[in-house]
């Protein structure tokens, strides 16, 4: 089949990434490279969609779906991140895994946080007062 040339750039990283797979396959990496765009196109005639969400994605939102203060918003979606990186097995998949469950505890405390202002006076209602 006729083909056309492509020069593009890629970072490092997956320039590594493709040279272990066309060393696995016993391929160049340019016949490597565009097997796997040619794939990419032809699944979707637009590339390749967005990968769906797994158990540990879900079980995330639905632990953190009740978050609204800002702080909390944020955690939930690294959070979210996170658990997508570790379902995917995305480099730093087990780094991601160790931070998820600091991530979700750290959103949980800002919603209570706001949920619960601390008045700084029921800390000196504690003492006795004055």
């Amino acid at each position: 089949m006729p083909s056309q040339p492509l020069t593009t750039r890629v970072p490092p990283v997956v320039h590594d990434r493709l040279r272990e797979m066309a060393a696995r396959r016993g391929t160049s990496l340019a016949a490597t490279a565009a097997d796997l765009l040619s794939a990419a196109v032809a699944e979707s005639g637009e590339g390749a969609g967005p990968q769906p969400d797994g158990a540990l994605v879900g079980a995330v939102r639905a632990l953190l779906k009740d978050v609204t203060a800002p702080q909390a918003v944020v955690h939930r979606e690294l959070a979210v991140r996170l658990a997508r990186t570790v379902e995917r097995g995305e480099r730093g998949a087990v780094a991601a895994a160790d931070l998820l469950t600091t991530v979700i505890d750290k959103a949980v405390r800002a919603q209570d946080q706001q949920d619960n202002p601390v008045d700084p006076l029921d800390f000196l209602n504690g003492l006795g007062g004055f």
